[in-house]
């Protein structure tokens, strides 16, 4: 089937129809049911291109081929990044190519494989060479690992004096649903879940907001009132005929409706924020023939603004080392050698291995390996595709870290774990396969302190929701839905989205304490912000761009590094991208 995005059928059939008249020497029907079959529909411009080939039956066949994840809909500029992509292999091209598509092609291209810089927020050290140092290439690393049978080891600099190796490790779990799962998935469980969440999400709420000081339970709601307060579960949000916001709550008496006018905008944009299953508490008043409780704001447990962070005594730093997603085929072993050789003294100027020296801890939130049948035709992607190789290989690699540096592993939808989130630490199976390092292992999310500094680590697996669910989140941008995660103090609320949840009797999902850093991952960008004096991480990738994220034009920010100062706070990020340092 061919579409359009004004769908016109009239159109369709035009297209049809000049279509066999000028190119009668190939089977239209043919071409689009190959594509039809998987359920890919195809633009005009699309099929007009296929059409301009030589040989449109071959090129079809070739297009169709290279597809490891097919789209809802072949627009023209899928077709061209294959194109552009696989030129030594393709069909041979008609004359009747413009030079205009030539040079569209080109900047595609140029565009598929350019690199990021990543801002940084904060600083660590002055990351600028040295004047009489020259910046170093990655032309020297070593082959990788995983492609040639051969290993070789990456090993310390002699003379180099790892700072971090004075001090001894203080790593305490404080919450962590490792051990304490009690659910069975039953209805019960479920009720259970919803009230813990609603108890203690009310209770945040009614003692950190004063203007909540006057809630009342929905039963006792009375039209005569002048002002309504009400904290309840949101259990449906929908927009009105009108363009309104309607907001239906519940709480263990009854539902109430509250309407967000769009002509009033603080309430309008307030309801544009909530989301379904979240705990929020509201503020309004009747309409004047009480029929409607008309919205004045919504009101979110949010998190205080911090008067004072916790920060270590000594001078060592956290790196975070997110999404490696080891056994992927599009693992990037150049990026992931500099890494190693950093980290060993052995690469950077002065004052970049000054900061090596000073990592005492390496966080992995989520994802360490690629895992086998995550999403179709992954076999495709693998370069290991044993799961217990996958691991097998990540702590080979991870043995090359330095001996007195802790390394903390947390699961995330890759891994071999529950799929349902709050997510128990990895089986004594796996853990096994860690030795000849301090290896810690965590489930995800997970609260944990290092040296008295908070650490809220999550893979963000629910960052998909936040931005499916609210317009204005941009899931290229996790650190604004980690902000909205905090004002809600909830990192997952939805039930039935993208993100599986397991019932449990207590809702570890809550944020119930505020970090001095907050973490994930899942996204495969870098960035590095701030929140009300918490610190928002997410942690970039060592994976390439897949085949499902080219055909979505989705460009990865990978083999990026964010680094914080234990004992200041700074943060700052290590780039080991384009063969330099």
């Amino acid at each position: 089937m061919i579409v359009s995005h004004n769908h016109n059928p009239k159109k369709h059939i035009t297209l049809y129809i000049s279509l066999s008249i000028f190119f009668p020497g190939w089977d239209m029907k043919a071409i689009i049911k190959r594509f039809c079959d998987h359920g890919t529909f195809i633009e005009p411009d699309a099929i007009n291109y296929i059409a301009s080939k030589e040989k449109p039956g071959d090129f079809a066949i070739f297009i169709h081929e290279q597809l490891k994840e097919y789209p809802l809909i072949l627009t023209l500029e899928n077709i061209k990044f294959i194109e552009g992509t696989h030129q030594q292999i393709l069909p041979p091209i008609s004359d009747k190519q413009t030079p205009e598509s030539k040079i569209q092609e080109k900047m595609l291209d140029q565009l598929y494989n350019q690199g990021f810089t990543l801002p940084e927020t904060q600083e660590v050290e002055n990351d600028e060479p040295d004047a009489e140092e020259p910046k170093l290439s990655m032309t020297t690393i070593s082959p990788p690992l995983i492609q040639h049978a051969q290993t070789h080891e990456i090993k310390t600099v002699k003379g180099w004096k790892p700072l971090a190796k004075d001090y001894p490790s203080e790593f305490t779990v404080i919450k962590d649903i490792t051990g304490n799962s009690n659910c069975e998935g039953t209805t019960q469980d479920f009720v259970k879940l919803f009230r813990n969440r609603y108890s203690i999400l009310r209770k945040i709420i009614r003692n950190q907001r004063r203007e909540m000081a006057n809630v009342l339970p929905i039963n006792r709601i009375k039209k005569g009132l002048n002002e309504v307060q009400i904290i309840g579960i949101v259990s449906n949000v929908r927009t009105t005929v009108n363009g309104h916001k309607l907001i239906e709550l519940e709480d263990e008496t009854g539902t109430i409706n509250f309407i967000a006018l769009k002509n009033n905008p603080d309430s309008y944009n307030q309801a544009s924020e909530v989301i379904i299953d979240e705990i929020v508490g509201a503020i309004g008043k009747f309409s004047k023939n009480g029929d409607l409780l008309i919205a004045n704001r919504f009101v979110f447990p949010d998190i205080r603004l911090r008067q004072h962070t916790n920060h270590a005594d000594i001078p060592v730093y956290a790196a975070f080392l997110s999404d490696v997603h080891m056994g992927s085929n599009m693992f990037m072993e150049p990026e992931w050698n500099a890494f190693l050789k950093w980290i060993n003294g052995n690469l950077g100027n002065s004052r970049q291995r000054v900061v090596a020296s000073k990592i005492k801890y390496l966080i992995l939130p989520g994802d360490l390996v690629d895992g086998i049948g995550i999403y179709p035709n992954q076999e495709k992607e693998l370069l290991i595709t044993d799961i217990y190789k996958q691991y097998e290989e990540l702590a080979h690699q991870l043995t090359q870290i330095p001996e007195h540096i802790t390394i903390i592993l947390q699961p995330g939808n890759h891994d071999a774990v529950r799929p349902a989130e709050p997510q128990p630490t990895f089986e004594k199976e796996i853990q096994q396969l860690f030795t000849g390092r301090e290896f810690r292992f965590i489930g995800n999310p997970c609260y944990f302190t290092l040296h008295g500094v908070e650490i809220l680590s999550y893979h963000g697996q629910s960052l998909l929701d936040f931005a499916t669910n609210i317009q204005t989140i941009n899931y290229n941008q996790p650190t604004d839905a980690m902000k909205i995660m905090l004002r809600k103090r909830h990192l997952a609320p939805v039930y039935g989205g993208y993100t599986p949840l397991a019932p449990e009797h207590t809702d570890y999902m809550i944020i119930d304490r505020v970090p001095e850093i907050f973490v994930t991952g899942h996204v495969h960008t870098s960035f590095i912000t701030q929140y009300r004096g918490v610190t928002l991480i997410n942690a970039s990738s060592w994976q390439s761009q897949t085949s499902y994220q080219k055909m979505l034009n989705f460009i990865p920010d990978s083999a990026k590094l964010p680094i914080v100062d234990l004992q200041s706070g700074n943060a700052t990020t290590m780039d080991f991208n384009h063969h330099t340092l």
